[in-house]
């Protein structure tokens, strides 16, 4: 089996479990995304994993936010104000993480 298809397969299985457990208990997606991207997808450098991770998380939490919504299980202003702390937090996570040197990507073998 040609690698990029295995790889193919592997981020389909990966984007599925994270996507089932989104959708199942509202979370843990995201704490699963990163690891299976390095470690069984193979994307090699941890910051695009990251970066990658997030649009992929979004796009399932939308689906998830849409099913939810559509049956009036949403609290707007909760989630609003939720949301904005989320905001602020990530931008300062984000920008921490690219303080954080990527030892993925050395001299010898650059990335």
């Amino acid at each position: 089996m040609d690698l990029s298809l295995t790889r193919s397969i592997l981020g389909l299985t990966s984007g599925s479990l994270v996507g089932f457990s989104l959708g199942l208990v509202g979370g843990g997606g995201s704490i699963l995304a990163v690891p299976l991207l390095v470690y069984l997808v193979g994307v090699t450098n941890p910051h695009v994993a990251i970066g990658t991770s997030a649009i992929a998380v979004a796009a399932n939490v939308a689906a998830n936010l849409a099913n939810h919504a559509h049956v009036r299980n949403v609290k707007w202003r909760c989630a609003l104000s939720f949301s904005m702390a989320g905001v602020i937090g990530a931008f300062g996570g984000s920008s921490l993480g690219r303080m954080v040197e990527d030892r993925s990507c050395s001299r010898s073998s650059p990335c």
